[in-house]
C-alpha cells in the first residue's frame, strides 16, 4: 500500500509547481520540467509567499537558485522545514559540487488536444473580450441598448460561425482523406456525449500500431475511417456522397447565417457612433 508524503506541493504564479519525489524536487514550469537531486540542494529557503530552493555550488561561486513565488505562505514554510529535514549529511566534497551540473532539464510538450483546448479558449476569450468592449465604447457613447444588443447577438453569431467552421473542416476532411490517406476499419468500442449529442465511439489502430478514437452517429458494429498517412489524428469516418452534400450544406447555412448576425452587429455599433442608429 504506498504512502502519500505529508509534505505539500506547492503550486505558484504561472502555473509553476514545486513538489518532493523521493529522492529528488521536480519544478514544472510552462515547458520545462526540472528534476533536482536532493544531494545538489544547499537548502530550501521560505521567503514569505516565495520559496527558494538554493542548489550547492564550488567555494567562490554564485549559487544557481530557483523560486517559486505566490505561494501559500504557511505551505512554504512547512515544505522548506521537511525538505532540509530530508537532505542528506553535508561532507566538504557535496558540499562545493555545482549543484546545476546534476539538474535534468525535460522539455514539456502539449499534445495536440491540449493545444486544440488552449487555442480554443484563447479565440473565446478573445472573442468575448471584443464584444464586451464594442459594447462598453456603445454605451459610453449613449446607446445602452444597442450595447445589450451587441453582447446577445455578437457572441451568439461568433458561436455560429465556430461551428460552420468546424462542419466546413468536416467536410474538407470527408472530400480529402479518402482519396490521400489511409482507409481502415474501425470497432464500436461504446457511447459518448459530445455537445450535447449521443454519438458511438469507435477505435481504430494507425500504421504505428497506436490506437486512436473517433466519434460517428453510426450504430454499426463497425465503420470505415480515413486518415493521413503522416498525423493519424487528421480522421473522418467515411460517409456516402449525400452525406458529405448535407454537410457542406449545413456549414454553408450556419457559416452565411453567423456571418449575417455579426454583420447587423457591426452596422448597428457604426449607426450608434454616427448617431443614426434607427431606435431612436
Amino acid at each position: 500500500m504506498s504512502i502519500t508524503s505529508p509534505i505539500p506541493v506547492l503550486r505558484g504564479s504561472s502555473g509553476t509547481v514545486l513538489q518532493f519525489d523521493g529522492d529528488a524536487l521536480v519544478l514544472r514550469r510552462t515547458a520545462e520540467e526540472l528534476r533536482i537531486p536532493l544531494p545538489a540542494i544547499r537548502r530550501i529557503r521560505s521567503e514569505g509567499r516565495t520559496v527558494a530552493v538554493e542548489l550547492t555550488a564550488p567555494v567562490g561561486a554564485v549559487p544557481c537558485v530557483h523560486r517559486v513565488e505566490d505561494v501559500s505562505e504557511a505551505a512554504g514554510t512547512l515544505f522548506a522545514d521537511a525538505v532540509n529535514a530530508a537532505l542528506p549529511p553535508r561532507t566538504e566534497e557535496t558540499e562545493t559540487v555545482d549543484g546545476s551540473t546534476l539538474v535534468t532539464t525535460r522539455a514539456l510538450i502539449e499534445t495536440r488536444d491540449e493545444q486544440r483546448k488552449r487555442r480554443r479558449k484563447i479565440w473565446v476569450i478573445a472573442v468575448g473580450l471584443f464584444f464586451f468592449l464594442l459594447a462598453l465604447a456603445v454605451g459610453i457613447h449613449g446607446e445602452w441598448t444597442v450595447a445589450v444588443e451587441i453582447l446577445l447577438v455578437g457572441p451568439f453569431g461568433a458561436g455560429i460561425i465556430a461551428f460552420g467552421a468546424m462542419g466546413a473542416d468536416n467536410v474538407y476532411r470527408a472530400w480529402y482523406l479518402p482519396r490521400h490517406g489511409i482507409i481502415v476499419e474501425a470497432g464500436r468500442v461504446g457511447n459518448s456525449q459530445v455537445l450535447g449529442g449521443s454519438f458511438g465511439t469507435y477505435v481504430y489502430t494507425d500504421l504505428h500500431g497506436v490506437s486512436r478514437g473517433v466519434f460517428s452517429k453510426s450504430n454499426a458494429p463497425t465503420v470505415q475511417v480515413a486518415y493521413h498517412p503522416d498525423r493519424p489524428h487528421f480522421v473522418t469516418v467515411c460517409t456516402s456522397r449525400a452525406g458529405t452534400a448535407g454537410d457542406a450544406a449545413l456549414a454553408v447555412t450556419l457559416l452565411l447565417f453567423g456571418l449575417g448576425l455579426e454583420g447587423v452587429v457591426i452596422t448597428l455599433a457604426i449607426a450608434a457612433f454616427l448617431g443614426a442608429y434607427p431606435g431612436r
